[in-house]
């Protein structure tokens, strides 16, 4: 059966139309074309942080900015837990999918598996080290809710990051856009209620919508798998031999994505610690402003690595594709929040506006190195150079970090800001080089 590309009044259809591509010969269903699958997948991060602003904006109008800033660190660490749990099996899976296609099924279980015990173990351990070592975050521990929702928001945010991996490497953005909308809107429709009946919620409260959200978004994600791929249906399996392969090909990314996204999720939580959770409340809601610009890079690298992963002949387009669509979209969203900032913050409130637009204007410079950076590691992955790429993100990762502790301590929000983007300077100069470099892979 021939392969159909999908027409662009599909793609801009109703949802269920998308979903509902005919499987072709192979099990799998036709992917998008690579600029239209990236596209997908940019604007399902651009539209779920979008909807993610909205939810700090109601959450900063409904509740005080100690409570906040606590939910905002609670939800930091869950994410945090999900980049450790997540063991670069989004990474492995790609890699295998093209080698392993009459055997999809059996892979995505395994992985899907080998991530909801590992998340559900490493959320548990952060509660218990919450209760023990944290001075504010120690609320997640003090409840038996909080915790149940901490752990189980951890077990679903993993399977949701595996899943839009999982969607990347089947060519099939608009899956993850459908996915991740829903759980945009799922949660923001929950704290509108949890705000409407509580007058005063608490940190536990705004934190109960990701959780429900994130049930939801990962049942429609399996239900689009079972659509996508003939004979999966999602059932607790391991398949020994295969898994062991996943592993050995997702440690090293692991590695890598876990030292690449580690500073970005602890930072919410050492201003929380290091400064104040009113000050944090301010800092996640800049930060998570600054990540609806940084998500394009992010999703145009995971685009470029699976392209090179299908077609390892395609590297060279590849990444000039990628480095161009992220500064082109990059530009017109950097642009508007910078200017719109101030606007921004103030429809969360004096509090937010006074501290947050200096440094949010700064943080969205960071697009422009994130772009280099982001496409030299999905190069680096997909060519077998990860032990390069690893040591160079843990130089940044511990330059960033310490630089970020140290300007929050001494400068206040706005130090922390410069720090961040100057740390990410010689990544992106270094970055940058390597993809010129001949020995790179990339010729001249």
């Amino acid at each position: 059966m021939t392969r159909r590309s999908p027409s662009r009044t599909a793609l801009l259809g109703p949802p269920l139309r998308v979903l509902r591509r005919p499987v072709a010969a192979d099990g799998i269903t036709a992917p998008l074309p690579s600029s239209v699958n990236s596209l997908a997948l940019i604007t399902s991060k651009i539209i779920a942080m979008g909807l993610g602003g909205l939810f700090w904006i109601l959450a900063a109008r409904a509740a005080s900015p100690a409570e906040v800033g606590l939910a905002a660190g609670a939800v930091s660490a869950m994410m945090l837990c999900t980049q450790i749990a997540i063991l670069g099996f989004g990474s492995a899976v790609i890699l295998h999918v093209r080698n392993n296609k009459e055997r999809l099924a059996v892979l995505f279980n395994s992985a899907l598996s080998l991530v909801s015990v590992v998340s559900a173990a490493l959320s548990i351990l952060f509660v218990l080290i919450a209760g023990v070592v944290l001075v504010e975050l120690d609320v997640v521990a003090n409840s038996l809710l909080f915790a149940s929702l901490f752990v189980s928001a951890g077990i679903f945010g993993t399977l949701g990051i595996l899943l839009d991996q999982t969607s990347t490497a089947l060519g099939r953005g608009d899956q993850a856009l459908f996915r991740n909308v829903t759980f945009g809107g799922v949660a923001l429709l929950g704290l509108v209620l949890v705000a409407s009946t509580i007058p005063h919620p608490s940190a536990k409260a705004l934190f109960a919508p990701w959780t429900v959200a994130g049930a939801l978004a990962t049942v429609i994600g399996l239900w689009q798998l079972g659509r996508s791929v003939r004979n999966f249906r999602p059932r607790p399996s391991i398949d020994g031999p295969l898994s062991r392969r996943l592993v050995r090909s997702a440690l090293p990314n692991y590695v890598l994505t876990l030292i690449d996204r580690t500073p970005t999720l602890v930072l919410p939580i050492l201003v929380t610690e290091l400064l104040s959770p009113d000050a944090n409340a301010t800092w996640y809601a800049v930060w998570m402003m600054a990540w609806v610009v940084y998500m394009i890079p992010v999703q145009v690298g995971l685009n470029v690595f699976s392209d090179i992963a299908r077609d390892p002949g395609s590297e060279l387009r590849a990444v000039r594709r990628g480095i161009r669509t992220s500064l082109a979209y990059g530009l017109p969203l950097a642009g508007a929040v910078a200017m719109g900032a101030h606007w921004l913050l103030d429809l969360l409130g004096d509090h937010y506006s006074d501290g947050g637009v200096t440094p949010l204007r700064i943080l969205v410079i960071g697009w422009i190195p994130l772009t280099f950076v982001q496409v030299y590691q999905a190069s680096a992955r997909a060519r077998g150079r990860v032990r390069e790429a690893t040591a160079v993100a843990a130089v940044s990762a511990a330059l960033s970090l310490t630089a970020a502790a140290v300007a929050a301590t001494n400068g206040g929000l706005t130090a922390l800001a410069l720090a961040w983007v100057g740390a990410l300077a010689p990544t992106a100069l270094w970055s940058a080089w390597r993809l010129r470099a001949p020995h790179a892979g990339v010729p001249r």
